[in-house]
């Protein structure tokens, strides 16, 4: 055995030569990776994430309005307050759209982006309406707490609060109970993943369908995108090690069950999934894993890898084959 060993020695170096390294791309190199259109000159700096600049952007939200609806005559919007998971939580803020004169239609509770630190239901009004209108559905756009004020479990509590919300008062605002779906971008999807595993291990209300948009599944920070992408335009890996700290404190666990939807070893028995992934993403090999995982485990997953586009931008058709996933899957 050891002879065969010396002997294979010679060609097992080389080829361990040739196995793919990864370093980190200049902005430069990183914006080759785009379509052509979404090229930049290199003119927009490369911003380091502080808690500063959070709370600035915070404040730029909440000053944001409500964007018009294109669709507002055909579509029923009431804001409210519902209750939070525990005596002690604050009430969480929720929009309600569903088509005008509709009853018992599936429920799509849906969450914003943001890094868990900010971001607005405003982004996604129209995106939600959408859902609403086209997929005959009832849709709950949820704003969920955010940290560092409020690390984790906060999110995945609220995200749970307004499951049970919604399974109770089904009917009250028109929709059915037994056809439940979840979805999000970014920290939202990645909030709706961990939602989809706590909600099965708390034997609470069936999920039929979880849409994840441009997921961080962990945070892993040895995949190729996060190496390539460390110092991008916009989201970066760099931000990671911020973000998570942010997320579950600097004593926190990064690999506790539910912090993120990759964290979770058994992925039996979770809805169908449909996953989006953008190729130019520090958290596309994160998504590409756990999408990985989910297909291995037996799950109806669907995967749509959009090559040339980064971080946040709208990726095409994913409304579309959103649409038809709920048509599949909420019946």
């Amino acid at each position: 055995m050891k002879n065969s060993l010396l002997f294979l020695l010679p060609f097992l170096i080389p080829g361990l030569s040739l196995a793919q390294q990864y370093h980190p791309l200049t902005a430069q190199e990183g914006e080759k990776r785009l379509l052509p259109q979404f090229q930049v000159t290199g003119h927009i700096p490369i911003q380091d994430m502080t808690f500063e600049e959070v709370k600035r952007d915070r404040k730029i939200q909440e000053e944001m309005a409500w964007p018009e609806l294109k669709n507002k005559d055909s579509i029923e919007v009431t804001r409210s307050k519902i209750p939070g998971l525990n005596a002690k939580d604050p009430e969480i803020p929720v929009t309600i759209y569903k088509p005008k004169n509709s009853k018992k239609l599936p429920i799509f509770l849906w969450f914003h982006g943001g890094g868990f630190v900010y971001g607005t239901a405003k982004w996604d009004h129209q995106r939600c309406a959408d859902y609403a209108l086209k997929g005959n559905a009832v849709v709950i756009n949820i704003e969920y707490r955010f940290a560092p004020e409020n690390p984790f479990p906060a999110a995945l509590h609220d995200a749970y609060a307004s499951l049970l919300w919604a399974y109770k008062n089904a009917e009250s605002i028109g929709g059915n109970p037994n056809l439940i779906a979840v979805g999000g971008s970014s920290a939202g999807a990645g909030i709706s993943g961990g939602l989809a595993q706590y909600t099965r291990d708390q034997k609470g209300p069936k999920i039929s369908l979880q849409v994840l948009e441009i997921p961080p599944g962990d945070f892993n920070m040895d995949y190729p995108s996060v190496i390539e992408f460390k110092r991008i335009r916009g989201l970066k890996g760099d931000d990671f090690p911020v973000l998570k700290d942010f997320y579950i404190g600097k004593n926190g666990n990064p690999q506790e069950k539910y912090v993120l939807p990759g964290n979770t070893k058994d992925l039996s028995n979770l809805p169908a999934t449909v996953i989006f992934v953008a190729g130019t993403d520090p958290l596309r090999d994160s998504g590409l894993a756990y999408a990985d995982r989910l297909i291995k485990a037996g799950i109806f997953t669907e995967l749509h890898l959009f090559a040339g586009y980064a971080h946040g931008m709208p990726l095409p058709e994913s409304m579309e084959i959103t649409l038809r996933m709920m048509k599949q899957f909420l019946k």
